[in-house]
């Protein structure tokens, strides 16, 4: 699936018209995980689908795609957000207000990473 970025989003801030798009691809990942069986992944799922598509808002360029599949063993999800710019895995401080997403997602995981080229990150969920 993808998501029109608006004009605003860019630079560490998100367009109020892209703030819906990480409940909206939640939404549309619980139904798929329902669909799939695996409503017990719904939880943590719902953590990366938010922290990486908010961050594809945040800090990429153009639209941003999100695709979610089952393997043998894991979910796998992926959001491309059009910019080379890779990720960096921050340290925010107890007080800091950002810079947690990309902990939350390797702490959630069992593994996680970014395209060679720089604009797509994945990560996958075992069950």
């Amino acid at each position: 699936m993808s998501f029109e970025r608006g004009k605003g989003s860019k630079d560490g801030a998100i367009a109020d018209t892209d703030r819906a798009a990480p409940r909206r691809a939640r939404a549309i990942v619980r139904a798929g995980l329902r669909y799939w069986g695996w409503p017990e992944l719904i939880e943590s799922a719902d953590l990366l689908v938010t922290e990486l598509v908010t961050n594809a808002f945040e800090h990429g360029l153009g639209d941003v795609g999100l695709r979610v599949y089952l393997t043998d063993t894991h979910l796998l999800i992926e959001v491309q957000d059009g910019s080379p710019q890779l990720p960096v895995l921050g340290n925010a401080a107890l007080d800091d207000e950002a810079g947690r997403g990309l902990f939350l997602v390797a702490s959630t995981t069992d593994d996680w990473g970014i395209s060679p080229d720089g604009t797509t990150t994945w990560c996958s969920l075992p069950f």
